[in-house]
């Protein structure tokens, strides 16, 4: 098994009402359930307060990305044998559709 970083974008859930968010919520809850040992860990992001920073700059915003029109949400990650079946574990997530979801394989680094 390998492991993969499912990415939430989007313009996230500020605009659903408390029972669509609910909705959300028990569907995400089943959906864990459902993975198993599949679904490794999972987390939203704060949504204000960033910072970017290289060796030359530092950026610090108060709003939920940076010099970005999409927000990243959050993140899962999952293990899944390949690519094909960690996209089809991110096609049956509940949050596509407020979401769109980026997955990338993990790479661990080979230790002498």
């Amino acid at each position: 098994m390998q492991e993969f970083l499912l990415i939430l974008r989007g313009d996230g859930m500020n605009h659903m009402s408390p029972d669509e968010l609910q909705k959300i919520m028990a569907g995400y809850t089943n959906w864990v359930n459902t993975l198993g040992e599949n679904y490794l860990a999972g987390q939203r992001l704060q949504e204000n307060g960033s910072l970017l920073t290289s060796k030359t700059d530092k950026i610090t915003t108060d709003g939920p990305f940076l010099e970005s029109k999409e927000i990243i949400a959050g993140f899962f990650i999952i293990a899944a044998k390949d690519l094909d079946e960690a996209s089809n574990i991110a096609q049956s997530s509940p949050h596509l559709g407020p979401y769109s979801i980026e997955v990338r394989p993990i790479v661990f680094p080979k230790m002498k």
